[in-house]
């Protein structure tokens, strides 16, 4: 009876607040599910995360258009590492719409060469995605990765402009 009683005084409001609450958690799990896919080299799984028309651009590839560009090019990139880590944080989303978001996550990404002569390479930086509900699953329509910094030390990338010197 006191769950009957509850769920009575749910107001549309707080059903509205739990749906943005899962919707949340559905985009954390998908930024997960695009780490995993590619620390476990599973490439096809960037599939399950990306809109079929999307665009992706990080420091390394300029603006790439396609899913199945990403999948190409994570297909061609990553064979050269032993081992990538992808750690995401400081997970901020914003809702546009009904069905779409924006958000900024830090990234911290870790690479070990098969070449054991080049020292391993950590990026830390920002994902700044535009994502979208499709077909009822939340996928990244745009991901921008935002360079912090990045070691071992080198020239050009797309530093994050709000630190970038003037």
């Amino acid at each position: 009876m006191a769950a009957l009683w509850c769920l009575d005084r749910l107001t549309s409001s707080s059903l509205d607040r739990m749906d943005r609450l899962e919707d949340r958690a559905a985009i954390e799990d998908q930024m997960f599910r695009y780490a995993r896919a590619t620390d476990w080299m599973e490439t096809e799984n960037h599939r399950l995360v990306f809109a079929d028309e999307c665009v992706f651009a990080s420091p390394h590839s300029g603006d790439m258009h396609g899913v199945d560009a990403v999948v190409a090019w994570m297909n061609r990139v990553l064979p050269q590492f032993e081992a990538t880590q992808h750690l995401i944080g400081n997970i901020a989303i914003t809702f546009t719409g009904p069905d779409s978001a924006d958000a900024v996550s830090y990234v911290r990404a870790w690479h070990r060469y098969l070449d054991h002569s080049k020292p391993d390479m950590v990026l830390w930086g920002e994902y700044h995605d535009r994502w979208e509900r499709i077909d009822g699953t939340w996928r990244i329509r745009e991901r921008r990765v935002k360079e912090a910094g990045i070691e071992p030390r080198r020239e050009g990338g797309v530093p994050n402009p709000r630190r970038a010197k003037q």
